[in-house]
């Protein structure tokens, strides 16, 4: 069931469209990932949902309340920025305890309970008992989960998320990545997410938006949108890839496809040849060059053609081991029919 509804939103800045008439709705504890470069639109479409920069035209409608002209005061959302935006001068309970002063949460719960929801806040992002430190005093993952830890204090019924985790280091990036989603997962809370990290995007989303320019080029499941890319940019954008002409291909081309298609094809859908499968149709390439990356390396390959296409192919590094390439080295790959996507590439 729809939670949020997004009708026709708009959105310029002088004559620079941020958004073009967008639609989107979003389900009832849901965790949607807005994914797309610099510049394309998302952080516009989550500030429009949190009412802090109001749209040209269009409806946004939230658990059935219109709220296309509510104030960001009188919407229920809590939100995490990239910066944490944690008061320097406050301590973590006071930081957190913020949000808990308004008159509608004291009347419904006492002014009494702060104290113990500060406690129960802190606990659940696993940071129990520095209620008197101040933000200066924690790491940046540690004050990201203080801001999470308010956003959420006052039980908002939609969680906001400006890239979150953009601002921690990589190993910290991937820790807060599973807690945030296991929090979001306990918690039923309705989530929304902007970020440009595609792993990030991958490992978190049940459903991801992909955006260019204003528009939203493709809505779906991580799976769906990483495997079946709808066009040229979301194949570019998400993950890795090579274009080839279907007339490249030789025995590896499906033969429906006309010779002059071009075919999207994932690192990890290329397999070096077996030699002893002298049946199976294969292809050979010359190897460019190898970028090591631990678990695998990623390989360049140049067709024999006269265009000498550049395909990249990802290989174990236990396969490298027990078959050692270089620079310059001829091999036979082989690609899966279905791995080959024909794509327009405008």
């Amino acid at each position: 069931m729809s939670h949020l509804v997004i009708e026709n939103l708009r959105k310029t800045y002088g004559s620079f469209v941020a958004l073009h008439s967008v639609n989107l709705s979003v389900n009832e504890g849901e965790f949607l990932v807005l994914l797309g470069p610099s510049g394309c639109g998302k952080t516009t479409l989550l500030r429009a949902i949190a009412g802090l920069d109001m749209q040209d035209s269009g409806r946004i409608v939230h658990a059935g309340q219109d709220i296309t002209t509510l104030p960001a005061s009188a919407r229920d959302y809590g939100i995490v920025f990239q910066s944490y935006a944690l008061f320097p001068n406050l301590t973590v309970a006071e930081n957190i305890a913020y949000g808990l002063k308004s008159r509608t949460y004291i009347r419904k719960n006492g002014a009494s309970s702060t104290h113990q929801r500060v406690h129960e806040m802190l606990s659940l992002v696993g940071l129990p008992g520095i209620e008197s430190k101040h933000p200066s005093q924690l790491s940046g993952g540690q004050q990201q989960r203080v801001a999470l830890a308010r956003a959420l204090a006052t039980s908002p019924d939609m969680l906001l998320l400006d890239e979150p985790l953009s601002a921690l280091d990589a190993i910290e990036r991937v820790r807060l990545r599973s807690e945030i989603r296991n929090l979001q997962k306990r918690l039923g809370v309705t989530t929304i997410m902007v970020t440009h990290d595609q792993e990030e995007a991958l490992a978190m989303a049940d459903r991801i938006v992909v955006m260019s320019q204003g528009h939203l080029v493709q809505v779906g499941k991580p799976r769906d949108i990483y495997e079946s890319p709808q066009n040229a940019f979301v194949a570019n954008f998400i993950g890795r890839g090579s274009w080839i002409r279907a007339d490249e291909l030789g025995s590896l081309a499906p033969s429906d496809l006309p010779t002059d298609s071009l075919c999207f094809i994932r690192p990890e859908d290329i397999t070096w040849h077996d030699s002893s499968a002298i049946n199976m149709p294969s292809l050979q390439v010359k190897v460019d060059k190898i970028e090591y990356l631990g678990s695998h390396s990623l390989v360049s390959l140049s067709t024999m053609s006269q265009s000498q296409t550049l395909i990249l192919a990802q290989f174990s590094s236990q396969e490298l081991q027990a078959r050692p390439l270089c620079p310059g080295s001829s091999i036979k790959v082989g690609i899966r029919a279905q791995a080959l996507r024909p794509i327009n590439p405008s």
